[in-house]
């Protein structure tokens, strides 16, 4: 019985004495080189609107848009509202005041 094993291991050790090292393709090494450069390439550039600096220009550019609505709006507030004393303040007043008038679309 311990002959099969042995005789299976020298069956396998025997069937590898033909193998020799295979060659590649004329050039191939240069052009697997080159794909991989160009794949490194092409990773890099990657999506332009996710770059930090593209980010970083939209939301300063967000924010001054922001504050120049806001900083209109308050003016535009302040010219329209007029402060008379002895009248009370009230919910029209209010809405008057901010441009908040209740219209419908079928008025």
């Amino acid at each position: 019985m311990e002959n099969k094993p042995i005789n299976r291991t020298d069956r396998i050790l025997s069937s590898l004495e033909g193998i020799q090292r295979s060659a590649a393709p004329g050039f191939f090494y240069t052009r697997l080189t080159g794909r991989m450069q160009n794949e490194l390439e092409a990773k890099r550039n990657g999506f332009v609107l996710l770059r930090p600096a593209f980010i970083t220009a939209s939301l300063v550019l967000a924010l001054v848009i922001n504050f120049v609505s806001l900083d209109h709006l308050k003016n535009q507030i302040v010219q329209n509202y007029t402060d008379q004393p002895g009248k009370p303040a009230t919910i029209e007043s209010f809405a008057e005041a901010y441009q908040i008038n209740a219209t419908t679309v079928y008025e």
